[in-house]
Order: structure tokens, then C-alpha cells, then sequence
């Protein structure tokens, strides 16, 4: 055959191809559809297994043999039917797919594959293809068919065609929208895949251009595969038309990846070693110890972050609404307590990761925006932040406690509902953010000060405090067996790294280390290799979807009752502090879901439970725990302790009732408190936070009152 065949020869293989494959009734179904229906689908396997040939030639010359496939289509319809079908194809084979960053002078004009997310899409618009336009001096109309970015307008009246002749400098030439041909057209932006990066890179991006029955199927996040055209567009400097191109692709069929980690391949190696890893008896012992091996300790803080990783089930109950099964963490600690470590580690570890920083970011930056950019060509355009870029993977947030107040509220409904919502120049939008947190934060005076209540120490509001599941405090507090065995550790990995360097020198101490099984190399070294486990990830997220046994919903129960029924009775008669709410609930069955998906159970376990009661417990212990030994969420969720609260209800109750004028004076207030067992001390904390609230103020120095 030669490289390129006729027009002919083109447009009779497509018609022997729909006979074989017997879709003349398909495409009049589709027909009788329209315009609902505007396209008919075909796979290239099936092209290439009819003919190689034609397939080779829709590869090599894509614009000419898809508008003589669409030329077959429209000749098998009835000729009195008025409509346009598009000839889309997909699915093409996998080494046809290019990466974005790949992309070369070579790809262009050819028909290619190319997948990642959508960050960009502009409003959808009509798209002139057919101008018809009206002679001013003799009303004769012509039509002009469109260039794709400029708009083309008649340079004379033709006289052979029934027109005056004139030229466009001698007369005028009316537009008239209602004659002329249009379709719609949309523009989005791709980028690739974060998590296939390499180390600082950045990833690339292309635009593509949609038309007709494609526009408006995605949206930014998603994450799609795009089969078209790659084009060219001359740049120009002012009116210097440049030697250099920009690419853009044409696309001409979509292919949206909405299953878990879809764009991750698995092979059948990959899924026996799966199913090995999960008959192994220690497999969560053997993922914990995976996840940053180089920090040392943290063992509840990393086996959160290994259940973090597999996350619960998200389920659809039958009043149609959503419950997630992404788990959300939040690590406060002092400075150099190895918290961006832990955030950047878990970001190259998850199947789908992306690290940020707060202090960097905007609320739109996070969430999503509508901006008006040269992008848009005019156009609104919706971009997507951080976690909706993160859809179905984990969003790692560090100095969360920089972010502004607007940044902060712009993510309640991002992690709670697992959506954004924009309302702003005319678009209203709804797009996924379906990730886990995992946020890293400073206490509020940069370091946690002893003797303070930690949750008065969390530098961040009660209301996104309450989004997280479980919140760690991680302190740096002098003890000498803690400080010798953390040092050790340090020293190794220093150690190893030395020796890792010093191989180009020609150095073998580590190789020999290696190979006699240095306990200091194993310590180092993961469990499980990142690739191995992020696999293991991917395939259990996929096909695991544990379902709670009756012993793990009665242990979960007994603990969620019992814990609020010890408050209660601590409290008396008045009722006590409320330890648990049903969010802490929710979290503990997420956590007992994702504790059974490390081993690929679909059943959730009584051990299940458990584990994930042990951890909230120990949670619960550094910011919940009152000095009377109960646990009051009030600390975490609300403004404080129920036993704080009671006492400065007590302080404001003595201003009001042992006041003279309004007004007491601190050594009187001082006498009244001692009486209720309100230390002097404990008294102006007391009062620098009822000040601090506006429920009382100081007329005069030492002299209070209740506003």
C-alpha cells in the first residue's frame, strides 16, 4: 500500500468497515436520536482488526479520513434526514498514548492519545464555522468559511456568482447571524498525572480544543484520557509573525477515568503479589513500618497514616445522600518534630498525592476559582485548586495555621461534603474534591508551652478542627532515654547517607552492609518497597469494600456509649462534658473499614474495631482530657473545657451579684472565687478570656464589669 491512499480508496474502506462490522443500524438508531445523540463511537481495535491499513491511515492523516469516514456515515442515512453525526474514536493502543511532556514536532498533524487532569475549562460558546454575509449595494449573499481562531469576511461581491462585483472598500458587507452556521466550542487545559512525576519537576500542560457534543462533559478535576489532533498555532509578537508554534490538540473523543486509581495499570504480577502481601499475618505491622522509616518513633501517629492511605468505604445510603470514606488527619507540633517530612513522604507515597503548603496557597488556590484570563480568549474560565486536583487521592497541607481566615472556611465544605461549589460571574459549579487531608500545623506561639491546655494551643478555628478525624500533637519535650535512642536513629541515617555518597569514591562499606543484612540497613529501609505498597494501595482501594460484622459494630457501639455515659454520671444531676459526637463515631468506622482493607478483608473484624478505638483513644488523650480524667470534645470542637466554661460562668455570675455599681474590685473578686475553689492564678486566665470573648471589661484598672 502507499503511505497515503486516495480519497476514494479511503471512503470505500470505511463503508467495507461498517459492513463488517454491521453498523449501518447503529448509526440510523443514532439518526433517529438526534440532535440528543450527535456521534457514533468506534474503538480502533476494531478498525485495525478489520483493516490495518485503514487504521494506519486514520493514525497518519486524521483530519482527511475522519470527514470521509463521516462522508460514509451520512451516505448510509436517508438523504431526506437533516443531520450532522460525528465519527469519534477511541480507545487508542496503549504505546499510542503520548505523554503531555513528550510531545514533539514529529506528533504533528497525527492522530495521538494523550490522559491527565483537567485544571482549566472555559464557559461553553458558540464557534462560527459558516459566515453568510449580505452585499450592502446589491444584497447578494455569500458564505465564508471560517478559520479556527480568526474571523474571515468577504473581500469582494463575487459578479460570477450573481453578485455587483464591488470590492470590500467599495461597499459593506452585513453579517447575518441568523444564516450562518455555528457550534458550540469549549476550551480546556490538561496536565499530567502529579503523582508520575519525577522530583521537581513540574508538570506540563496542553490545551485542548472541544466542539460540539464534547463540551461541557468535564470538569476541572476530572481525570480523562483525550484522543484528537495534534495542531499548531503560530505565535506573533505584535504583528511579527514568529518561526515558533504552540501546540494545542483537537480533540476528538473523551474518555473520563472515574474508577479508584484507574489511571494506575495493574498487571496480574502486580495483583498475585497483592494477594500475597494480604495473606501475610504482620501486614499492617509491615505497612506501618514502610511509611518513613528514616523518622523515628510515631508508631500511632503512622499507623493513622497507614489507615489514612487505604481510607474507608464512601457510601450512597438510600435517601440518595453521600457519606465519606476518606480519612482526614491533622499533626500539631513544635518545630522540627519531622511533621513536612511525614506530609512529603505520604504525597510521594499515596497512588494519587499532592503536597502544598498554606502559607503559599489561596482559597482558590485550595479549592477552586473563576478567573477571566488570556486563557479563556475572553472567556471565563474555571480553574481547579489543590483538592479538587486531588479527587480520589490525598491533599498534604502544610502550615496550615499561616492561612488566612477566608482560605480556612473555603475548605469546610471541601473536606466535609467532598465538594466545591462556585457561584461567581454567571457560573455555578459543583466540582469533586473526594480526598483525604493530611494538614501539619504550629502551635499558636510556635512552640506548645507546658502546663497550657493543647487544644487552647491549636492555631486554628473549632469549626475545621472538627473536619478532622483524629488530631496528633506532636511535642519536643527534654527526656534523656527518648533523646539518646532519637539521636541514634538521626546519626544512622546521616551515616548511611555518607556512605551512600561516598560509593563514587569508590567506598564499599555499604554494599558490603547490604549484603550481610545490617540491622542499621534494614532500619532504613522499607518494609515494603513505595512502588510495591502503592500498588498494594491501588488494588485494595479498587476491590476491597469491607462491610462491618456484628462484633465490630457492637464494640464500636459499647465504646461510643459507655465513654458518653461516664461523662454523664461525672457530670450529676446537671448532666456532664459530651466526649464523643457522632462525627468521632463516623471517624472510628472509617478507620475499622480501612484497618480490614490492609489485609483485603471484606469483612471489618472485632480487631478492626479495636484498632481503631486505640487510636482514637490516643488522640483523645492529648486534646480532650480534662484534669477530672473525662474526655469533653468541647476542647476540640467547641470554645473550651465544659469544666472551663462552668467556671467563668461562675466568675461572670460573682461580678453581677457581688458588684457595688456595676463594678468589683479584683481583691474582692479574688476573696469570692477562693470560695469556689478558684485559684488567683487560674482566676486571671479566666478573666483575661472572658475580656478576650467581650463578656466582661475593665471600666478601671483592677475593676470589672459585665457588659
Amino acid at each position: 500500500m502507499e503511505r497515503y491512499m486516495d480519497d476514494e480508496t479511503a471512503y470505500q474502506l470505511w463503508l467495507d468497515f461498517f459492513s463488517v462490522t454491521d453498523m449501518s443500524t447503529r448509526i440510523k438508531s443514532i439518526a433517529d436520536k438526534y440532535p440528543e445523540i450527535r456521534s457514533v463511537e468506534i474503538n480502533f481495535s476494531d478498525i485495525y482488526r478489520v483493516n490495518g491499513d485503514l487504521a494506519e491511515s486514520v493514525l497518519d492523516r486524521p483530519e482527511m479520513m475522519i470527514r470521509l469516514g463521516e462522508s460514509a456515515v451520512h451516505s448510509l442515512l436517508d438523504p431526506d434526514q437533516r443531520v450532522v453525526i460525528n465519527l469519534r474514536i477511541r480507545d487508542l493502543f496503549k504505546n499510542d498514548k503520548i505523554p503531555i511532556r513528550d510531545l514533539r514536532a514529529e506528533n504533528l498533524s497525527k492522530f495521538i492519545s494523550i490522559e491527565g487532569i483537567v485544571r482549566k475549562v472555559t464557559e461553553v460558546r458558540p464557534k462560527l464555522l459558516i459566515g453568510v454575509f449580505s452585499c450592502s449595494s446589491c444584497g447578494f449573499k455569500q458564505e465564508i468559511e471560517q478559520d479556527p481562531f480568526h474571523f474571515k469576511e468577504p473581500l469582494e461581491c463575487p459578479k460570477d456568482e450573481g453578485g455587483c462585483g464591488k470590492r470590500a472598500g467599495s461597499t459593506t458587507f452585513r453579517f447575518n447571524i441568523a444564516d450562518s452556521i455555528f457550534i458550540d466550542s469549549q476550551k480546556i487545559e490538561v496536565q499530567e498525572f502529579p503523582e508520575g512525576l519525577r522530583g521537581g519537576d513540574q508538570p506540563q500542560r496542553i490545551s485542548i480544543m472541544l466542539e460540539d457534543d464534547l463540551c461541557g462533559k468535564v470538569a476541572p478535576g476530572d481525570r480523562i484520557s483525550v484522543t484528537g489532533v495534534l495542531k499548531a498555532k503560530q505565535r506573533k509578537e505584535g504583528q511579527v509573525k514568529g518561526t515558533v508554534f504552540d501546540i494545542y490538540l483537537f480533540g476528538n473523543c473523551i474518555d473520563s477515568n472515574d474508577q479508584v486509581y484507574d489511571d494506575m495499570e495493574l498487571t496480574n504480577e502486580d495483583i498475585e503479589e497483592a494477594q500475597k502481601l494480604a495473606k501475610d499475618m504482620h501486614i499492617f505491622t509491615k505497612i506501618k513500618s514502610s511509611i518513613a522509616p528514616s523518622i523515628f518513633g510515631l508508631d500511632h501517629i503512622k499507623e493513622s497514616l497507614a489507615l489514612q492511605l487505604f481510607g474507608g468505604v464512601a457510601k450512597e445510603y438510600p435517601d440518595g445522600s453521600r457519606g465519606r470514606g476518606d480519612i482526614h488527619l491533622l499533626l500539631v507540633g513544635d518545630p522540627g518534630t519531622a511533621k513536612s517530612q511525614l506530609l512529603t513522604y505520604m504525597s510521594t507515597l499515596a497512588p494519587r498525592g499532592i503536597f502544598t503548603s498554606g502559607k503559599s496557597a489561596s482559597a482558590a488556590g485550595l479549592t477552586a476559582a473563576v478567573v477571566k484570563d488570556d486563557f479563556g480568549e475572553g472567556r471565563y474560565t474555571l480553574e481547579a485548586g489543590v483538592m479538587v486536583l486531588a479527587d480520589m487521592g490525598l491533599a498534604c497541607i502544610d502550615e496550615m495555621d499561616k492561612m488566612t481566615e477566608s482560605d480556612r472556611s473555603a475548605m469546610h465544605e471541601a473536606m466535609e461534603q467532598q465538594t466545591v461549589s462556585i457561584a461567581k460571574a454567571g457560573i455555578q459549579a459543583t466540582l469533586q474534591s473526594r480526598c483525604s487531608v493530611l494538614g501539619a500545623a504550629n502551635p499558636k506561639q510556635g512552640r506548645f508551652r507546658m502546663g497550657q491546655p493543647k487544644h487552647e494551643q491549636i492555631n486554628l478555628p473549632p469549626p475545621l478542627r472538627s473536619r478532622f478525624d483524629l488530631i496528633f500533637t506532636m511535642t519536643d519535650e527534654p527526656r534523656v532515654e527518648e533523646d539518646r535512642k532519637l539521636a541514634k536513629a538521626v546519626l544512622e541515617m546521616h551515616w548511611l547517607g555518607e556512605l551512600k555518597m561516598s560509593e563514587a569514591t569508590g567506598d564499599t562499606r555499604l554494599k558490603r552492609m547490604i549484603e550481610e543484612g545490617s540491622d542499621i540497613v534494614d532500619r532504613a529501609m522499607p518494609v515494603i518497597e513505595a512502588e510495591k505498597l502503592r500498588k498494594y494501595v491501588a488494588y485494595a482501594r479498587r476491590v476491597c469494600f469491607p462491610v462491618l460484622s456484628d462484633e465490630a459494630r457492637q464494640e464500636i457501639m459499647d465504646f461510643y456509649v459507655n465513654l458518653r455515659a461516664e461523662n454523664a454520671s461525672f457530670g450529676g444531676e446537671g448532666g456532664g462534658s459530651v466526649a464523643l459526637t457522632a462525627r468521632q463515631l463516623e471517624a472510628l468506622v472509617r478507620m475499622a473499614e480501612a484497618s480490614a482493607r490492609t489485609r483485603l478483608a471484606q469483612t471489618v473484624s472485632r480487631q478492626d474495631a479495636r484498632t481503631a478505638i486505640e487510636l482514637m483513644r490516643y488522640s483523645l488523650r492529648d486534646i480532650a482530657l480534662t484534669d477530672s480524667g473525662t474526655y469533653d470534645i468541647d476542647g476540640v470542637m467547641g470554645s473550651g473545657f465544659k469544666s472551663q466554661k462552668d467556671r467563668m460562668y461562675d466568675i461572670v455570675r460573682l461580678i453581677k451579684e457581688q458588684s457595688r455599681d456595676g463594678r468589683i474590685k479584683r481583691k474582692d473578686l479574688v476573696i469570692h472565687a477562693a470560695e469556689l475553689n478558684i485559684e488567683e492564678r487560674e482566676l486571671d486566665n479566666y478573666l483575661r478570656k472572658l475580656q478576650d470573648e467581650g463578656a466582661i471589661f475593665e471600666p478601671r484598672s483592677g475593676e470589672y464589669s459585665v457588659l
